[in-house]
């Protein structure tokens, strides 16, 4: 199958690349790191295929289905994996700073979707298709304070997601929505060694890649998570909101 991913230059999405290609998928990889890229190519040879473009840009994601189209290129699972994320007091961070993330975390991954979703269709080809997006537990929380923006950006992607796999049911995709928890990744204002319970992004990706071939929908990575999703749904909102105060505090620099 061939996999299109955002986001493959570190954290998840580049430990998502290296689960495909075990598989014996080809992955097409979208990054902005260069570096990265060629990395990755150097790595899995012609199973994987880099895309160095900057997906906040509108025309460079109608570039990437340019280019898939004139090299007759059917992809079959996109993974909507790019993300950003500032730590810090929402009115204390660069209001371009926020623009970036929902530019990133919201536009972009609702742009690519569009134009996979419509290119699946027009192709009419009898094949189930997939769509991966990751969101954060976060979007089971009432907020997050340090982190606002953020969260908000991943309450829009769950319900973004909720709302497609309906409406794609009886069409020939699967659609799954992924929430993990703190992974060893980077955010910007956070100090690592002060992250509160963290994954590997390595076991995250396998996770995310076992549940969707196993036809999951919602897909919840680690035990631990698990449980902070459960304490979300039942504990009062203003608790929750001082106790997520506490733990983003912990975090900053």
């Amino acid at each position: 199958m061939n996999i299109l991913i955002t986001g493959v230059t570190k954290g998840i999405g580049y430990q998502l690349v290296s689960e495909f290609v075990k598989r014996n998928h080809k992955v097409f990889g979208i990054g902005r790191t260069e570096e990265k890229l060629l990395e990755l190519k150097t790595k899995y040879g012609e199973n994987f295929i880099p895309l160095n473009y900057d997906i906040t840009l509108e025309e460079n994601i109608e570039k990437i289905f340019k280019v898939l189209d004139e090299n007759s290129i059917s992809i079959d699972i996109l993974i909507n994996n790019a993300g950003i994320g500032f730590l810090g007091e929402f009115y204390n961070i660069d209001y371009k700073s926020n623009e970036k993330m929902i530019d990133l975390n919201i536009k972009s991954l609702m742009h690519i979707t569009y134009k996979f979703i419509n290119k699946s269709l027009e192709e009419n080809i009898e094949k189930i298709r997939g769509i991966i997006n990751i969101s954060s537990t976060a979007a089971f929380q009432s907020g997050g304070p340090y982190f606002a923006v953020y969260y908000g950006t991943k309450a829009f992607v769950s319900s973004f997601t909720n709302g497609i796999t309906e409406e794609l049911r009886d069409k020939n995709f699967k659609v799954m929505g992924v929430y993990p928890g703190p992974t060893k990744t980077e955010f910007v204002g956070m100090e690592k060694e002060k992250s509160f319970y963290t994954m590997e992004a390595k076991k995250v990706a396998k996770i995310i890649v076992q549940d969707f071939f196993n036809e999951k929908e919602i897909s919840i990575p680690g035990f631990f998570n698990k449980i902070l999703v459960f304490i979300g749904k039942v504990i009062p909102r203003k608790l929750e909101l001082k106790f997520l105060k506490k733990i983003q505090l912990k975090k900053l620099k």
